[in-house]
């Protein structure tokens, strides 16, 4: 039974990005692009959520992995499967992580065992196709226990997490120390804003990157008066 799917990705060009940037912020995004090129050459940047439609992870990655494989960089998606059990404990961390409650119910032994059991089968085709020199994004709750197995295949392994709450609460600690065992391994984090770091995690290991959008999708185009009417 496979366990991970393959999401198609298309290439795009980054350098229609020259009609929207100033000249001075194109030679900085061109020069980073020739850097990205030459950082990956050999190596593959895998990306891993939980679905490929509907999101806002999703929209992202559909968008910047069409430009990454434009600058010739080896960019892959790939999504995880799961159980009707797996996937209500994961909105239950997500909608936790966010502060409320969710379904009110609990994350305790049971709810890591179902979430553990559920990865598995994920964790062992990843590795098999992971190398030693490669780039592993796990996107949100869903990917979280991931990171061990992927650690042992030598690849540099990131956890992103596109949640949180500006001012937390027990309810979205309880989130986070349900998650917190699988940190250690990761080699870095991603949160989206410095309000969402977890406490306690290694501050060398942090990052911050705001939310991407795509400049040319039709949500950011612009609408002709008649249209808006």
């Amino acid at each position: 039974m496979e366990h991970i799917s393959d999401v198609p990705i298309g290439v795009l060009r980054p350098q229609r990005f020259k009609s929207v940037l100033e000249p001075e912020a194109w030679a900085l995004f061109e020069g980073m692009i020739d850097h990205a090129r030459e950082l990956f050459d050999g190596r593959v940047i895998w990306n891993v959520n939980s679905t490929a439609h509907g999101g806002g992870v999703a929209e992202m990655l559909r968008s910047l992995l069409t430009y990454s494989r434009g600058a010739d960089v080896d960019a892959r998606w790939v999504v995880i499967d799961g159980n009707d059990d797996f996937f209500r404990v994961t909105k239950r961390i997500h909608n936790m992580l966010h502060g409320a409650p969710g379904d009110g119910g609990p994350l305790g032994d049971e709810e890591r065992d179902i979430y553990e059991r559920a990865l598995k089968g994920s964790a062992e085709e990843l590795a098999s196709l992971v190398r030693k020199d490669d780039v592993v994004i796990l996107h949100d709750p869903q990917t979280a226990g991931l990171t061990k197995a992927l650690t042992e295949t030598g690849a540099t392994i990131i956890w992103r997490c596109h949640v949180g709450l500006d001012n937390p609460n027990e309810v979205s600690r309880s989130a986070w120390n349900f998650l917190r065992p699988y940190m250690s391994a990761a080699d870095a984090y991603i949160f989206s804003r410095k309000t969402f770091v977890w406490d306690d995690l290694d501050g060398d290991k942090i990052h911050i990157i705001a939310p991407s959008i795509d400049a040319f999708s039709p949500k950011n185009q612009e609408l002709d008066p008649a249209t808006v009417a």
